[in-house]
């Protein structure tokens, strides 16, 4: 299992996001964040490229998968039993077959893993102009500083940034098989420096070791919200009174510009 982010020394975690007033008020008021289906996320790859076909050039891997892929046509077809092991000979003796069969299974796969986890993302420098560019809209919006001191937050995990596919193994039903698809990004992604809290939606759920979203929305442990910090180009007002209104416990503040510097500093 990969080290989480409070293992690797991080100690607070920070959300960027546009201001909605409704939104804000929600978390404030009743505690939960909105995790994210990563099927709407704007990188294409993300959450989806968990299959790397190099892995069935390994003669005891490309096995494994076959019996994978009969194990699914078992529960999903009406194949009979001799028709899947004639099926798997076939697939024996073409490995191309093979592969494209194990690619058309998987895309179902991924649709179907790709319904059931939500994704909350954060990140550990609350200074970064691109995070408040590119989720704050243009700096007009917020951002929820969360301490990991709760055991909501600290099981924030950092995404891995690679330049091809990971190699996974579909048959695995292994927790960690499952987070390596939904922490492996893109390489030119690395700058985000992302660490991500995922859960799956109830409703949707296989198994209750994992944290659990409502309609996407993610109970919060009291004091887990530490401040929320307004762009520099945010109204600074309307979100103060929000907080104070709802929340007089979390801190405001905001970022301001630095002079002569392509910088910002957070000021309370």
């Amino acid at each position: 299992m990969a080290a989480t982010a409070f293992e690797k020394g991080y100690r607070v975690l920070y959300h960027w996001q546009s201001f909605n007033e409704e939104r804000l008020t929600r978390t404030l008021k009743d505690l939960v964040i909105y995790c994210s289906s990563p099927e709407h996320f704007n990188d294409p790859w993300d959450c989806k490229p968990f299959f790397n076909t190099k892995i069935l050039c390994d003669p005891e891997e490309n096995e494994k998968h076959i019996e994978w892929a009969a194990s699914i046509c078992r529960r999903h077809s009406p194949m009979s039993e001799s028709d899947i092991e004639s099926m798997k000979d076939t697939l024996r003796g073409d490995p191309a077959r093979a592969k494209d069969l194990v690619m058309k299974i998987s895309r179902s796969f991924v649709a179907e893993t790709l319904q059931r986890y939500r994704v909350y993302c954060l990140g550990p420098d609350v200074g970064n102009l691109l995070m408040w560019a590119h989720y704050a809209d243009s700096h007009k919006g917020i951002c929820l500083e969360f301490s990991l001191r709760n055991d909501v937050m600290c099981t924030a995990l950092p995404c891995e940034y690679l330049e091809e596919f990971p190699v996974m193994k579909l048959y695995s039903h292994e927790n960690a098989d499952v987070l390596h698809m939904l922490l492996a990004k893109a390489e030119p992604w690395c700058y985000e420096k992302e660490c991500r809290i995922i859960a799956q939606e109830r409703k949707r759920a296989i198994g209750t070791d994992t944290l659990m979203t409502d309609d996407g929305f993610l109970k919060l442990s009291k004091g887990a919200l530490v401040s929320v910090i307004v762009g520099c180009q945010g109204d600074f007002g309307k979100v103060n009174s929000l907080v104070q209104a709802h929340a007089p416990n979390v801190k405001v503040k905001r970022a301001v510009r630095v002079p002569n510097r392509y910088s910002l500093q957070i000021e309370e």
